[in-house]
């Protein structure tokens, strides 16, 4: 199952704590319904399926659509309706699509991008919906950009181009970061010369592969699942993340930043040295871009915390990517409950192929629900329940029962990838792998 792909359905899924509230700013535009008119001018005004009240600068018909854009007056909203002298939208007609009420020149792109804001309803200001349109002409998956900037208004990221760069480089980039990692190393290797930050790369990818070997030597791994969490820790570490954030805190010793992946390929990047091979500078790029649209994803507020990352883990000679995400409320020390919570691996193994496991807990009772297309699947299983079981009662859970299904249309839904619109986190699964 392609990172790109869930990446593509998660930025079309809006998070469960976005959209609850609507705070707005002086300037932003949107498309909305004209509701319930009342005295003093003032309305009611649907966007997004909420309503608000606010008061109207001209006489309106209710129940048709408008473009308005905010202002206030001592607190209070004040709507200017921008198309006034147009026809309203009603069910009978065709929206206006007038670019130019948005500060916008009437070009294909522009009527695609005006429509796109008329029917997410979102609010955007002026600037931002200019900065907006130079991004979509600088790029070749317009429907894609599309969903980027609707995120970055979600998420109240500022509209820059670095930001807008990360969240399309992870939502277009179809190469997992490990091939990319390995590809960079490569062009490094080719060089006859290169500098002293490239050699420290060089040093920890070398470090990197040989920890995972040893690892995989130990004579105290009683299991496979030692070894492979070992990996993953080591992966993480090495990866440096959060090193911004850690750095920050003081959470980790400057001496060592030069030990982690990330802020070596920061600083590989900022170098841009002429003597540079142009594809390393190309490739360097593209992974510090992905590396940084996983963290923008990853953003979390006082209740609910939202996590994404593509681990690589060196697996025998290759390397792998594990991709992980978690979406849950936190608890009062900032962790997932994990006593009450819905977890979903999606998984495409080697011998089984497309395999879907619903894991249902409550109370530390758990459920498993398995989907796949092999016919003896439940008659194998059989053998390995006792084993699981005996594992989670280990680990203080029971487990009350394994069910099997095939991928028929019954199940499609749940078949979909993480974070699309027919499974949304927001209906309480808190981790997707």
């Amino acid at each position: 199952m392609q990172f790109n792909s869930i990446i593509r359905s998660f930025l079309r899924t809006p998070a469960a704590d976005e959209g609850n509230s609507m705070l707005f700013k002086s300037g932003q535009i949107f498309y909305g319904k004209l509701g319930k008119l009342f005295s003093g001018q003032y309305a009611e005004i649907w966007l997004g399926g909420q309503k608000l009240m606010a008061k109207i600068e001209a006489p309106l018909i209710s129940g048709k659509g408008y473009w308005f854009q905010v202002s206030y007056s001592s607190g209070e909203i004040i709507l200017k309706v921008l198309d006034k002298e147009h026809k309203p939208f009603n069910n009978n007609m065709q929206p206006n699509l007038s670019p130019h009420l948005l500060g916008l020149r009437d070009t294909k792109l522009h009527h695609k991008f005006t429509e796109f804001l008329m029917v997410e309803q979102l609010c955007f200001t002026k600037e931002e919906i200019q900065q907006g349109a130079r991004f979509l002409s600088s790029i070749d998956d317009v429907e894609m950009a599309m969903q980027v900037l609707k995120m970055m208004n979600k998420k109240q990221l500022p509209f820059t181009d670095r930001i807008f760069k990360s969240l399309y480089a992870v939502s277009k980039e179809t190469t997992p970061l490990s091939s990319s990692i390995g590809q960079l190393r490569q062009l490094l290797l080719a060089e006859e010369t290169v500098s002293e930050t490239a050699k420290s790369l060089l040093s920890l990818l070398d470090d990197w592969e040989m920890t995972a070997k040893r690892l995989e030597q130990r004579v105290d791994a009683t299991t496979g699942r030692d070894v492979l969490l070992a990996k993953i820790k080591q992966s993480v570490t090495r990866l440096g993340l959060n090193y911004e954030a850690q750095l920050f805190h003081n959470q980790v010793e400057k001496e060592t930043i030069g030990t982690l992946f990330k802020p070596l390929i920061v600083k590989l990047v900022q170098e841009n040295s002429t003597q540079m091979n142009s594809s390393i500078q190309e490739v360097a790029e593209k992974v510090l871009l992905k590396m940084n649209g996983q963290q923008l994803l990853s953003i979390s507020n006082h209740t609910i915390q939202t996590q994404l990352y593509e681990v690589p883990i060196q697996w025998g000679a290759e390397m792998k990517n594990l991709t992980i995400q978690c979406t849950g409320r936190k608890t009062d020390d900032g962790n997932f409950d994990a006593d009450y919570c819905h977890i979903i691996f999606y998984l495409d193994l080697e011998n089984l192929k497309s395999t879907v496991v619903n894991m249902q807990v409550q109370n530390r009772i758990v459920h498993l629900f398995i989907i796949n297309d092999w016919q003896e699947i439940k008659e194998q299983a059989q053998s390995f329940i006792p084993i699981l079981q005996a594992g989670l009662k280990e680990l203080n859970y029971s487990l009350s029962g394994v069910r099997f299904k095939t991928s028929d249309a019954r199940n499609k839904q749940t078949r979909e990838y993480p974070f699309s619109n027919k499974a949304s986190f927001d209906t309480g699964v808190d981790i997707r792998i």
